[in-house]
């Protein structure tokens, strides 16, 4: 997703979903807001059928769509859309350290929530909408479906874990709605004192009962002591729980962190 930007107050009537292939982000840079005409008569002025947006879930949509996406801790609430939160970042940050950053996107208010759509870079445009906003008492956002899939039940987390001088933290994993049977997992990697014999990349990523889709591979292509960056690591699998694990990108034995994804 690309810079932040900031949804009309005004946005109005609903845009079909069907003229937009929904897509999963993919890695390009600034983003835009369009809002819908307004249809009006003369003779008798018509109703939107969108009811505006609340400010939580314009800033979420504000957030959603950065190059690495920002979304404000306050607007979230429950280890699920907390989670959600810190997967888009990080998956955003890990695309960007690689040096394919989401390609720009505009904010569309339809029906029941927003719509997402990044520009045609030359492989098409693909959107996403984000719907089914559920609040709590405080109107801090505690459900979302995206492409009418809910977020709960397609999202993990783990614990951090360090070794051999690797340490993995902020580990989310998400299963994507585009594409059913992938599961992408971001996470945060602080070298303390690693440092890898082969490159590009410099690590290797495995979960358990699944095999790797390349194509969503964020992974660093150096590692050295003292850098902390993102990285994520893509499975053609659909469960989203189970053991997760880094390896060297040699034979050389080194034990680098496993963890166990757990459901949230």
């Amino acid at each position: 997703m690309k810079g932040v930007t900031a949804l009309s107050l005004a946005a109005a009537l609903a845009i079909a979903l069907a003229g937009c292939g929904v897509g999963h982000h993919t890695p390009g840079s600034a983003a835009t807001v369009a809002a819908s005409p307004q249809a009006t008569s003369a003779a008798s002025p018509v109703a939107s059928s969108v009811s505006p947006a609340t400010t939580n879930e314009r800033l979420f949509a504000n957030g959603i769509v950065a190059s690495i996406p920002v979304i404000p801790g306050q607007v979230v609430a429950g280890a699920a859309m907390r989670t959600y939160a810190r997967f888009e970042h990080a998956e955003g940050a890990a695309w960007g350290a690689v040096g394919q950053p989401f390609p720009s996107e505009s904010v569309t208010q339809i029906a029941g929530g927003f719509k997402v759509c990044s520009a045609d870079t030359g492989s098409g445009s693909g959107c996403e909408a984000f719907t089914q906003f559920t609040t709590n008492d405080a109107g801090q956002i505690t459900g979302v479906s995206v492409n009418g899939q809910p977020v709960a039940g397609r999202i993990a987390t783990a614990p951090a874990a360090t070794s051999d001088g690797l340490t993995i933290s902020g580990v989310a994993a998400y299963r994507l709605t585009d594409a059913q049977n992938v599961v992408v997992v971001a996470f945060k990697l602080t070298d303390n004192s690693y440092r890898p014999v082969n490159t590009n990349p410099a690590l290797l990523a495995s979960l358990s009962g699944a095999s790797v889709d390349m194509n969503e591979d964020a992974l660093p292509a150096t590692l050295a002591p003292g850098d902390t960056l993102y990285a994520a690591a893509g499975f053609a699998v659909t469960q989203i729980s189970g053991l997760f694990c880094l390896q060297p990108n040699d034979r050389f034995g080194e034990k680098l962190p496993c963890i166990t994804l757990s459901k949230v």
